[in-house]
């Protein structure tokens, strides 16, 4: 398909201007997110089931353990250091998703070593592959990790697989996150914890108020999804908060394989249904295609999505300078300590800067560090999951890469209730193929007027 400038938006559904001066996510850190495109995977693991990724110290910053330990308290005996955790990891390593399978995992295996440099737990990852979403797969390989990786603590991905996996879970009593594909089906469920905002869902509302605010005209509203994430935003939420916010209607609601690169016959049904705005629940290279093959038809009007990656943004190419997004993003460039720490040592360890998939996986094995702490300090024992759980219950706050300032961390909350995580979010435009943020937006419950949810 060939590459053509994208077309200009009409006069009026035109972009506002922008004050990238702005005061971003917790305690003012700016929010521009620069997403690297990673190109292998390092730090040793495979993508079978189970694949052991060993703990690889030797490429951390001996300072970056002592600042650890200064954020999070000293290692030795009180630290974990005699605390050792088999852990899981249910990603997409082969398919159509690889790249997140891979950041997700540079994240993780960073952690470890931090953590070990640290004097902390050792954090033993074990990496099973559920190709791109698939649900047998993701099944089996669970079973594997559990029965000959022995593992205790799971970092899975996905919703689809997530949710086929929940009994599992449950029945092994697996401490297990999800900091990918956050779903419904998983919101609630005995071990296993969201630790990001729900995919699509929750930053609805607040990016069809903006839509709404900042093109006041625009009554027609077109959705495109998938059937693995962001169902409900797609069926149900979007509709009913585009209906109260402007009168108006959906006039298309498209869905799509995950993986598709041709778009032809969506684009087609949505030009002859006439949209003054599009809302996409598409995830990884899915919406460069989508949003360059809009653009390449003469479809004009604003694109709303979910998600960034630098990976879909070349393939969208310049067309992508015409696409925003609404969800909790991580920023590289925010000045906490921590991240700091995280930002320097994903560098030194795979050449790369890290992005926002890989910093969540990153944050969940220090969730369970600290969890070990914790325990420890009780007199309990570290490699009890239910006491990992326990203690996370009773307090369900952490130290964060998202937010905080040069002089601290940032922090986020866990909901012991259902188990999902409060977590700063914001719309972004995307200008020279970077994410610039233009507006906070806060989760609203069901029912709430969705105005409220534009900060």
């Amino acid at each position: 398909m060939s590459r053509r400038k994208p077309t200009a938006l009409p006069s009026h559904l035109s972009f506002p201007s922008v004050d990238v001066s702005r005061r971003g996510f917790l305690g003012g850190a700016a929010a521009l997110g620069s997403m690297a495109l990673l190109a292998a995977c390092g730090g040793g693991g495979g993508t079978s089931s189970g694949s052991s990724a060993k703990i690889d110290t030797s490429k951390i910053d001996p300072g970056a353990g002592k600042a650890l330990q200064g954020i999070f308290g000293p290692g030795g005996k009180a630290g974990g250091s005699e605390v050792t955790l088999s852990a899981g990891m249910l990603l997409a390593m082969t398919g159509q998703g690889s790249f997140f399978g891979k950041v997700m995992s540079q994240g993780a295996k960073l952690a470890a070593a931090q953590i070990k440099a640290a004097d902390g737990i050792a954090y033993d990852i074990h990496i099973g592959d559920h190709k791109s979403g698939d649900v047998p797969t993701a099944l089996s390989t669970t079973r594997q990790l559990v029965t000959q990786n022995k593992i205790k603590v799971l970092q899975t991905s996905y919703g689809a697989p997530s949710e086929a996996i929940v009994p599992l879970i449950g029945q092994n009593r697996l401490l297990s996150f999800n900091g990918g594909g956050s779903s419904p089906g998983q919101v609630g469920k005995p071990f296993l914890w969201q630790t990001r905002m729900i995919f699509g869902d929750d930053p609805c509302p607040g990016a069809l108020a903006w839509i709404a605010k900042t093109f006041p005209q625009a009554r027609k509203l077109a959705i495109v999804g998938t059937q693995e994430n962001g169902v409900a935003g797609a069926k149900n939420i979007a509709p009913a908060a585009w209906e109260r916010l402007t009168g108006g209607s959906v006039v298309a609601n498209e869905q799509h394989d995950v993986g598709a690169t041709d778009f032809s016959s969506i684009v087609a049904r949505i030009k002859s249904a006439r949209p003054d705005a599009i809302l996409t629940f598409s995830f990884g290279d899915d919406v460069g295609y989508l949003v360059k093959q809009l653009r390449e038809a003469n479809v004009e009007v604003p694109i709303m999505g979910i998600e960034f990656t630098e990976q879909a943004a070349k393939v969208a190419g310049a067309a992508y300078d015409t696409y925003t997004f609404a969800t909790d993003f991580y920023d590289p460039k925010n000045p906490n300590p921590w991240n700091k720490v995280f930002v320097d040592g994903h560098k030194k360890m795979f050449g790369e800067a890290p992005e926002y998939y890989g910093a969540n996986y990153y944050e969940e094995v220090f969730f369970v560090w600290e969890l070990v702490r914790r325990v420890l300090a009780d007199g309990g024992d570290a490699t009890d999951t239910t006491a990992l759980q326990q203690a996370l219950q009773a307090n369900p706050k952490f130290k964060s890469l998202y937010g905080g300032d040069a002089s601290a961390p940032g922090e986020v909350e866990f909901n012991p209730a259902d188990h999902t995580i409060s977590k700063p979010m914001g719309v972004f435009k995307v200008a020279g193929g970077q994410p610039v943020k233009i507006a906070d937006i806060v989760k609203v419950a069901s029912g709430e007027d969705p105005a409220k949810a534009l900060v």
